[in-house]
C-alpha cells in the first residue's frame, strides 16, 4: 500500500494539464496509426494478411489454445508485422498510461480535493499498463517461439488481456463518474459529501 501511495503522490507532483494535453495529442496519433493507417503494423493491415484473424490485443479473453490458433493464422508475414505492431504497442503504453494517470489526477482532485484515498485512483491506468505489457510480453513469446507452443504462455497472455480490459473498464466508470460529479456540481446540482482538504 506504501508504494502505491508513494506512486499516487508522484504522479499528482508531477501532473498538469499542459503536459497531459501534449500526451495525449501523441496518444492520439499512436492511435490513428494503429487502427486507421496503411501502414504494416496497423492493425487493418495485419488483419488483413491473417485471413481477418485480428490482433489477440483486441480480444477480451482467449484461451492458449485460441492464442496459438491465432498465431498460426497470422501467417509467416502476419508473424513479423505482428512484431512491428507490438514494439511500437510497448512506446504507446507508456504514453497513453502517464497521459490517463494525469487525467485522473485532475478529475480526482476536482471531485473531491487532494485527500490521498480518491488521489490512488490515479495509479489505476498505470496498472493497465502494467498488464498491457505483460500481455506484450507473452504475445511477442509466442511469435518468436512457433511454430512451438506453451500452454502457460497462452494462459498468462489471455489473463492478463482479461485483466486490462477489466481496469479499462473500471478506470472509464471512474472518470465518467468524477466527470458527471464535476458537471453536477458547477450546475449546482451537487456538492462533494467530503469536506475538501
Amino acid at each position: 500500500m506504501k508504494i502505491i501511495n508513494r506512486i499516487s503522490l508522484l504522479i499528482g507532483r508531477r501532473c498538469s494539464a499542459g503536459l497531459m494535453g501534449g500526451l495525449f495529442v501523441v496518444v492520439f496519433g499512436f492511435f490513428w496509426v494503429f487502427n486507421f493507417s496503411s501502414l504494416p503494423i496497423s492493425s487493418p493491415a495485419i488483419i488483413k494478411i491473417s485471413g481477418r484473424e485480428g490482433l489477440l490485443d483486441i480480444r477480451l479473453f482467449y484461451s492458449a489454445r485460441e492464442a496459438f490458433a491465432a498465431v498460426s493464422h497470422y501467417g509467416e508475414e502476419g508473424r513479423r508485422l505482428y512484431l512491428g505492431f507490438l514494439a511500437a504497442d510497448f512506446i504507446f503504453i507508456i504514453f497513453y498510461s502517464t497521459a490517463f494517470a494525469f487525467l485522473m489526477t485532475l478529475v480526482a482532485k476536482s471531485v473531491c480535493g487532494k485527500r490521498p484515498s480518491w488521489l490512488r485512483l490515479n495509479v489505476l491506468p498505470l496498472g493497465i499498463g502494467f498488464f498491457d505489457c505483460l500481455e506484450n510480453i507473452c504475445i511477442l513469446a509466442m511469435l518468436v517461439i512457433y511454430p512451438l507452443n506453451s500452454t502457460a504462455l497462452g494462459t498468462i497472455s489471455g489473463i492478463a488481456t482479461l485483466s486490462k480490459w477489466l481496469l479499462t473498464l473500471t478506470a472509464g466508470f471512474c472518470l465518467v463518474g468524477g466527470g458527471m460529479m464535476i458537471l453536477l456540481r458547477r450546475l449546482g446540482c451537487w456538492r462533494c459529501p467530503i469536506p475538501r482538504p
